[in-house]
């Protein structure tokens, strides 16, 4: 069984945000669906159990989610999927603000603030089944996990390997992003020395269709 065939469904890419007493968690999911339609509607968040923010929510009965967009720092990703908030103040190392009492990423593509109902344990896995309490529409596009899989995993992980040298969050520096797809362009390389013959990876187009944010 081929089970990289999944891949192939249309996930985003969230960051969950819980707050419990003095403790914050959060976490990097894909497992995120809206089950209705109705007023409010249900959507249901997967979560691995052994994870700290899995706790977390049990605990509070509450979570954010931030929709990541495509333009979103690789780092983000990997500080929320690469280590735990067990041992790890994951939300001091990003831009973010707190809400109701849970925090979200700052620039996110949309944010949504969530009560549990119920919970249904899996084998591996919790589903919560939760109502929409809030929930406000960011600027720009949704970064889908099949984009991430192909274009930004590795940049992912090479931030945090650079994080986990020196101690520090990265720098932002100039990003140049891509005025057909929305692709941004954060490589080691300034954009300017890029080879004049360099394309977009994700849409092919040349450095001319990119602008500095």
């Amino acid at each position: 069984m081929d089970l990289t065939a999944l891949y192939k469904f249309s996930y985003g890419l969230y960051v969950i945000g819980v707050k419990h007493g003095d403790k914050l968690g959060g976490c990097i999911v894909d497992a995120l669906v809206q089950a209705s339609s109705d007023d409010p509607p249900t959507l249901i968040l997967c979560s691995i159990k052994g994870n700290y923010t899995n706790e977390l929510i049990k605990s509070s009965g509450a979570f954010s989610i931030s929709v990541l967009p495509v333009t979103v720092d690789p780092f983000v990703v990997a500080n929320f999927g690469f280590q735990s908030a067990r041992v790890a103040d994951k939300w001091a190392n990003v831009p973010h603000t707190i809400v109701d009492g849970l925090p979200q990423i700052e620039g996110a593509a949309s944010y949504v603030r969530c009560k549990v109902k119920d919970t249904v344990e899996l084998a591996t896995h919790s589903a919560f089944f939760s109502v929409v309490t809030d929930a406000v529409c960011g600027d720009g596009e949704p970064l889908i996990f099949g984009n991430y899989q192909k274009t930004m995993k590795k940049a992912a992980y090479d931030a945090f390997q650079k994080f986990k040298e020196s101690g520090t969050p990265p720098a932002r520096g100039d990003k140049w992003q891509c005025s057909v797809c929305g692709h941004v362009y954060e490589g080691d390389t300034p954009f300017e020395d890029l080879p004049g013959d360099w394309t977009c990876p994700l849409c092919g187009v040349g450095k001319d269709k990119f602008e500095k944010m």
